[in-house]
């Protein structure tokens, strides 16, 4: 339970959309684009899957916006559910829903209970600069059950960092990535803590993510494949 709070949506981090010249696309430009995962353990052992799809893109005004549907499967290709975020841009700036780091798996199991969810969005200015600091995320879940609350989870992104630009090669290509490292703490009834770090780049997103304890690797994911 404890790996699968701390890795899920630890990969849509940087899903992030453009707008105009002053905007960096970080996903593919076509509606019906596919993105596909693949994630791993400290051993290189396969421990689940992942598809994100932009469902629709929408233009207006000055900004433009994405709805993405991330769909996850464990290491068997078992369907463990879907979930939905926004990514928007306007004005030059990137906001990510921090909706993103919903487990699709835990949600889909409180399904028939009342959900009530609160998020802010993790924001990226237009043009990224090595040791440049970023904003935190916040996302509040709390789960009731006949109006009482039997469960409550909160996920904090803090520390953002620049930390460098990076080439990075994967069974989906070489990618000139930035580099950005974070802090994130998940907590229920207990509270888990890990360094993380996610690649990203123009047109594409993230092309790896990993998280770490005491400067040591838990597990990462990798971008494998690109359908537009």
């Amino acid at each position: 339970m404890k790996k699968t709070i701390v890795f899920a949506g630890i990969i849509l981090f940087s899903s992030l959309l453009t707008f105009a010249q002053d905007c960096t696309f970080y996903y593919p430009k076509t509606q019906g684009a596919k993105l596909e995962f693949k994630s791993f353990d400290k051993k290189d052992k396969l421990t689940g899957s992942s598809i994100q799809t932009i469902k629709k893109l929408s233009e207006t005004g000055n900004s433009i916006s994405a709805l993405i549907e991330a769909q996850s499967f464990d290491k068997k290709g078992e369907d463990l559910g879907k979930t939905e975020f926004s990514v928007k841009c306007e004005n030059g700036e990137y906001f990510v829903d921090m909706k993103s780091f919903m487990n699709a798996q835990t949600m889909e199991a409180y399904e028939e209970m009342d959900v009530k969810v609160k998020s802010n969005n993790l924001e990226i200015p237009a043009n990224l600069n090595v040791g440049d600091d970023l904003g935190d995320g916040k996302l509040e879940i709390s789960i009731y059950s006949e109006g009482i609350r039997i469960m409550g989870m909160t996920t904090d992104i803090t520390q953002r960092k620049v930390e460098a630009k990076e080439e990075i090669t994967t069974e989906a290509g070489t990618f000139d990535c930035y580099k950005i490292t974070y802090t994130l703490t998940v907590k229920t009834m207990f509270s888990v803590r890990v360094e993380a770090a996610d690649w990203i780049a123009e047109d594409v997103g993230t092309v790896k993510s990993e998280t770490y304890s005491n400067g040591k690797s838990l597990g990462y994911t990798l971008l494998t494949g690109i359908k537009k």
